[in-house]
């Protein structure tokens, strides 16, 4: 009876050493979601695989180890703000970085720069790193980018305006970098770092030479002025010359319609007036072929009439001919017989006989005038006396 008692408290105090020796076994790991994970292990040393946010029961527990890293953005600052300002600057009072500018002027700059571990480079980076990666690398690989790009330019072309965009916008771009140009220096890419945004907050230099900045920009700004005040009276200018090359170039293309409508018009009425030159030309040709034709026609007639007058009046006058032919003929006969009636009487008997009836026919209007004794017998028997001496060739006739 009393052996078990002592039985009991023997296996309670077993148990309670199984459970101590379970509980002390197993380690329980939380990974946040904006974590990642790496495991050490005693046999197997870091295991290459990336822990992902979960939790994870780890057995036994004291041989394994899960180290975890924030892979969230991250915000690094190098500015005199301090931490009661909102601002980190891993425990020192003055963190603003001071290079010097080409010609020698200080420059004091504030800056921060956005990053995050890269998750494939992670084993990486807890092998070589794993404490302390914003001092051990983003600082250091800041200030190096930073002091190599404003080094190169004069305090007046880093200080503000285009100069200012320029010089953030270069370090940004050696800053994201995935291979270095330097066989010596790796990138922040390059050791497991993505870069995000990188912003200059303010440059800080010697008052004096801010004072000679601010004239330089004023008198800068007065070119600048007075250029653009230039361009806008160029360009009033040009507006002006452009309303008035429009005015001008629609003037022209009106006189051009016009002169186009113009020329138009007389086309068509020229082209009018052809056709109705032609038309009358046709008319005047078919009237004139007519008229001719006509003229033709009467020219054809008229040449039949004449013909046929001319065939009649050569026939009459055939006739006429032939009738005066046969007068001539008859009277010549007749003369004929009469000579030969006065053969009997002699050859110069038919003379003698004309030249009586000539000589009574040439007296018989003057019996008035003559004497109341004149006897004609008297003249014609003296004047055929004459007349027979001349044929008798007696008596010479004068020629």
């Amino acid at each position: 009876m009393n052996n078990n008692p002592i039985k009991f408290a023997v296996g309670g105090i077993l148990l309670l050493i199984v459970l101590v020796l379970a509980f002390t076994s197993v380690k329980i790991v939380t990974i946040e979601g904006n974590e990642l994970g790496v495991k050490e292990t005693w046999s197997q040393g870091v295991v290459t695989n990336i822990l992902q946010p979960k939790t994870y029961f780890l057995f036994p527990g004291w041989s394994q180890t899960i180290i975890k890293y924030d892979a969230s953005l991250q915000k690094f600052v190098m500015n005199d703000k301090g931490e009661k300002e909102g601002e980190k600057s891993e425990g020192r009072a003055k963190d603003s970085y001071k290079v010097q500018s080409a010609e020698g002027q200080d420059m004091v700059i504030s800056m921060n720069l956005q990053w995050r571990l890269d998750p494939s480079d992670l084993v990486q980076l807890h092998k070589t790193v794993r404490r302390d990666i914003e001092e051990k690398i983003v600082r250091p690989a800041l200030m190096r980018v930073v002091k190599d790009a404003a080094t190169t330019r004069k305090a007046i072309d880093a200080y503000s305006g285009e100069g200012l965009v320029k010089l953030q916008a270069d370090i940004q771009r050696t800053l994201s970098q995935r291979k270095s140009d330097s066989t010596t220096e790796p990138t922040l890419a390059e050791r497991g770092i993505i870069v995000g945004n990188f912003v200059i907050e303010h440059i800080e230099l010697d008052p004096k030479y801010i004072e000679e900045i601010k004239g330089k920009q004023i008198a800068t700004q007065q070119t600048l002025r007075a250029a653009e005040e230039q361009k806008a009276a160029e360009a009033k200018a040009l507006v002006a010359k452009s309303l008035a090359q429009a005015d001008l170039n629609t003037q022209v293309v009106a006189g051009e319609r016009d002169a186009q409508l113009v020329v138009i018009r007389a086309k068509a009425a020229a082209e009018q007036v052809t056709v109705n030159a032609t038309a009358q030309a046709s008319q005047v040709t078919i009237a004139a072929k007519a008229a001719a034709e006509q003229v033709i026609v009467a020219a054809e007639a008229a040449k039949k009439q004449s013909e046929m007058a001319g065939e009649g009046k050569k026939l009459g006058m055939t006739a006429e001919a032939e009738g005066i032919l046969a007068v001539g003929k008859a009277e010549a006969q007749a003369k004929q017989l009469m000579i030969d009636s006065y053969k009997a009487a002699g050859p110069d008997a038919y003379a003698k006989i004309q030249i009586a009836q000539s000589l009574a026919e040439g007296t018989k209007g003057i019996q008035g005038y003559l004497p109341n004794n004149f006897n004609p017998t008297i003249i014609s028997g003296n004047f055929m006396d004459s007349i027979q001496a001349i044929l008798a060739g007696r008596v010479a006739v004068s020629k």
